[in-house]
């Protein structure tokens, strides 16, 4: 069999994305040396793939063949092995047509796409998620999961700047994204906390090297009537590398490498994971002119507050806001009741951060410490307030 076509059926067996040229496959390699573009086994599996689509099937085999020295339970890198050493020899019937199972090849197809897209449509160098505003001042990390396709970037504030300082392929729950009941085998889009870290040596084997146990679900979560618990950030069994896209019962996992080097830039209890299907990556100076509007918004809740005119504070919150079980209807009268009989009020807005909500493109998420004082009564807590644009301005749809 000539090699050229050997090469071309492997590549459409391999089902791994889009046809490209060499010119872009180039581009691709060198972006594939960049440390923080995933693990260095997966720029190796992605070598390998550029490799095969150029004829180069000797060097493909070759990657394939460290990568497993490396990782020998890598369950997709002895696939495409097994793939090119056929390949080398008679045409292929399909991707992994000696394993049998085509669940199973169906799954490695997926995780091999998904490895591969990461860098056919890599994110722009300096551009950032429209979700990540602005950072607590007390933590300088924040995590953003893309469900849609698979993949966990970590991002950190680097001379005063917001940058993408590493990135791994993740898998999810079986029945995709968008929770919303005990069961369903989903993971949850939205915004969290990492509540706890539990190691690999106090859980079962399926958990691999540890686990970061999130706060699903959120008040938001509540308040639209979604269920369930146990979402978790965790590692993959001992028994292999990583698992395919869709997999889990709701967790985000990862291959134990890729979760060591993650663990040592958590934050327990500070550090943000946002859950998003897609990623809209958009410039510093955008994310900036929504902070500004935003911090505007809050700025001037706050002086309304301090006027103690209800009607000026309660222009603020939306026709549909409640808060801890209370309709905007019973807060108004609360208020009404409340602010106009103080002597004095003063509110203190400090340690801002802002988040775009996933799943709810108008909605920006403010957490702060408040301190608030009258002549009768004073308290200082954290606050998360929703605030939505609607009717070209923004409103408070949720406070907790």
């Amino acid at each position: 069999m000539r090699r050229s076509t050997a090469h071309c059926m492997l590549a459409l067996a391999l089902g791994a994305g889009v046809a490209f040229g060499l010119d872009e496959a180039s581009h691709v390699s060198d972006a594939g040396a960049n440390p923080t573009s995933g693990s260095a086994v997966e720029q190796r599996l992605v070598w390998t793939f550029l490799d095969i689509q150029a004829g180069r099937l000797e060097d493909a085999l070759l990657h394939t063949t460290r990568i497993l020295e490396k990782t020998p339970d890598f369950e997709l890198a002895h696939l495409v092995r097994g793939d090119l050493l056929l390949a080398m020899r008679e045409p292929l019937a399909g991707f992994g047509s000696d394993l049998g199972r085509e669940a199973d090849v169906e799954g490695l197809r997926e995780e091999a796409q998904a490895r591969l897209a990461r860098y056919l449509d890599a994110p722009p160098p300096r551009a950032i998620p429209a979700e990540l505003v602005q950072l607590p001042p007390e933590t300088q990390r924040a995590i953003l999961i893309d469900t849609e396709n698979y993949r966990l970037y970590l991002f950190a504030m680097v001379d005063g700047r917001l940058q993408r300082v590493l990135d791994f392929y993740v898998s999810i729950g079986k029945g995709g994204t968008d929770k919303q009941f005990e069961g369903d085998d989903k993971t949850p889009t939205g915004l969290y906390r990492i509540a706890s870290y539990l190691p690999g040596s106090q859980l079962p084997d399926m958990y691999g090297l540890g686990a970061f146990p999130l706060d699903y679900p959120n008040g938001w979560d509540r308040l639209q009537g979604r269920t369930g618990s146990g979402i978790w950030i965790h590692g993959t069994e001992s028994a292999r590398y990583s698992r395919p896209p869709l997999s889990s019962r709701g967790c985000v996992t990862l291959s134990n490498e890729d979760f060591g080097e993650l663990q040592s830039r958590i934050e327990v209890g500070l550090t943000p994971v946002i859950l998003s299907r897609g990623v809209r990556w958009v410039s510093a100076e955008s994310v900036r002119t929504v902070r500004d509007s935003i911090a505007q918004a809050v700025e001037q809740w706050r002086q309304d507050w301090e006027s103690r005119d209800p009607d000026r504070y309660l222009s603020h919150y939306a026709p549909g806001f409640s808060t801890q079980g209370m309709s905007r209807e019973a807060f108004s009268r609360h208020k009404r009741r409340v602010n106009p009989s103080k002597r004095y009020i003063k509110v203190g807005v400090e340690d801002i951060a802002m988040f775009g909500y996933p799943g709810e493109p108008a909605m920006v998420v403010v957490d702060f410490q408040q301190d608030y004082e009258s002549d009768n009564f004073l308290a200082s807590k954290k606050k998360r307030q929703f605030w939505l644009f609607e009717d070209g301005r923004w409103m408070i749809v949720y406070e907790s």
